[in-house]
């Protein structure tokens, strides 16, 4: 059985991988392992009764904002937008300061 300490120290980790992760993808990187890294540690907690799917997803969302300032639906929304700008108009596009078009 899962102790209240065991579990806090499962979501630290948590939390400290998601951090990890979207602050490297925020600086540009490629993060595709790190990313199911996280997503398989995440499902490990899940089966383990560590977590539950709903905590494991609000703790992404909650990091998410905590470190990109939008949620996952606005930053979605908004990089859309910004590719459809590339497609339709790439002068306006490179008009963009780089560090806002991330």
């Amino acid at each position: 059985m899962i102790d209240e300490k065991q579990k806090v120290r499962f979501l630290d980790a948590c939390s400290e991988q998601l951090i990890a992760l979207y602050t490297a993808s925020k600086n540009g990187k490629k993060v595709d392992a790190e990313k199911y890294r996280v997503q398989g540690f995440m499902h490990a907690g899940e089966l383990l009764g560590i977590i539950t799917n709903e905590q494991g997803k609000a703790l992404i969302a909650d990091l998410h904002v905590q470190v990109f300032g939008e949620t996952i639906d606005e930053r979605a929304t908004r990089k859309r937008k910004l590719n459809a700008l590339k497609e339709s108009d790439p002068d306006a596009y490179i008009e963009i300061p780089a560090i806002e078009r991330r």
